[in-house]
């Protein structure tokens, strides 16, 4: 496996339709801080997404079940802890070469056809502005999957949305671009623990999703996992449902984290 050269990314992104189930990969394939390996530059048949920043790295796998000596190599060079995401046709692979500690199938929701963006008229929920950055990072520190993809609370806030919910004055529930493509846009929702249950996610979402739609034409899609019936719940309010392939991912790790115990946003 080697590092592909950044002008030669095109020959992976050909090879990624522009799906929810793609949407992250295909983000990071445009971050300046992501690396791309493959087993040949020019027609790659086995090839990772790797994003060093977050803590542990992740790496989004792709490639035929027929590349056994490419995986090995690949996988066997891994040691360090890491976070992986694989379609389930390479998953008996990785479970070969590589000590899986835990595996959590990946539930994707998207807006259909017919979807339309969802009214919402909550005058609790603003759009923060490049100022509001401390404010964010500081409400939110423990939830900070909100930006681990852009490079600072400042990027995701300028290249990016976010829609908030404040009561009496305090910053209380959030919706963030997570990732974004041409044509979706995936969608990450957090509520302080003092205001849960008072529908503040979905309206957030809401705002969200509209903006995302009216100003770039992206649909809004959702990533979670089968045991999170409040993430499942809040994207089904939104209006999306279940793309056709819902459990093709598998989220792996060989580090113990939050995921582990079921949190995964």
């Amino acid at each position: 496996m080697r590092r592909l050269p950044p002008h030669k990314r095109d020959t992976v992104q050909s090879l990624l339709s522009d799906t929810p189930e793609n949407c992250s990969a295909l983000f990071l394939l445009n971050s300046k801080r992501s690396e791309v390996l493959v087993d040949q530059e020019d027609s790659p048949k086995f090839f990772a997404i790797a994003y060093p920043p977050t803590n542990p790295p992740i790496y989004f796998l792709y490639g035929a079940t027929d590349q056994l000596i490419s995986g090995k190599r690949f996988l066997r060079q891994l040691k360090q802890p890491a976070d992986l995401v694989v379609p389930q046709s390479l998953l008996p692979l990785v479970k070969r070469y590589w000590s899986v500690l835990f595996a959590v199938p990946i539930l994707f929701l998207a807006a259909p056809a017919e979807w339309q963006p969802p009214q919402t008229a909550d005058l609790r929920v603003r759009f923060l502005q490049r100022q509001d950055a401390g404010l964010l990072q500081r409400a939110f520190a423990a939830e900070d999957w909100l930006w681990e993809y852009f490079p600072s609370v400042e990027d995701l806030l300028t290249q990016g949305q976010v829609a908030a919910a404040f009561i009496d004055g305090e910053l209380a529930s959030v919706a963030s671009t997570l990732t974004f493509t041409t044509r979706y846009c995936e969608l990450g929702v957090a509520t302080r623990p003092e205001f849960r249950g008072r529908g503040l996610a979905l309206e957030c979402a809401r705002a969200l999703s509209r903006s995302q739609f009216e100003q770039f034409g992206r649909r809004p899609c959702w990533r979670t996992q089968l045991g999170n019936i409040g993430s499942w719940k809040t994207a089904h309010r939104l209006g999306l449902v279940e793309t056709p392939l819902p459990e093709e991912f598998v989220f792996l790790s060989n580090y113990k984290h939050l995921a582990a115990t079921g949190v995964f946003p």
